[in-house]
């Protein structure tokens, strides 16, 4: 798989976190939810405070972390997140370990940020630790 633009050469690193959904796939959607690790507790509901660890990646070389959060707390599911991960979480439960890939066009889209180039794919490792 992959879903970053440009294709790795011999002397990039291996990434830290493979995408699990194809380039084409992603753009369609604009962000895609893949479990890796089931959770059994309750849902992450719009609207409602949930606590989170996660982690940034970019997608494509020299694949570099660009963010982290240990038990971040969001007061609002589906507010305060690139547009991507408000909607991927909203998926999740809690004690969930997912990768959520967001296009550009639901990450930071033209704009750049710090460590993050403009138009870049961006995959963030997430774990929902407490909802409600």
């Amino acid at each position: 798989m992959g879903c970053g633009g440009s294709t790795p050469t011999a002397q990039d690193k291996k990434p830290p976190l493979e995408c699990p959904v194809a380039r084409e796939e992603l753009e369609e959607k604009g962000w895609h939810h893949h479990v890796l690790e089931e959770g059994t507790g309750s849902p992450v509901l719009k609207g409602k405070k949930f606590t989170m660890d996660f982690k940034g990646y970019l997608a494509d070389p020299p694949y570099t972390s660009f963010g982290q959060g240990d038990d971040k707390v969001i007061d609002k599911a589906g507010k305060g997140l690139v547009k991507g991960m408000n909607e991927g979480v909203l998926l999740m439960k809690e004690g969930e370990t997912a990768i959520i890939s967001c296009a550009p066009s639901h990450g930071y889209g033209d704009k750049a940020a710090p460590g993050i180039p403009v138009g870049s794919v961006l995959l963030f490792k997430v774990t929902i630790k407490t909802v409600g």
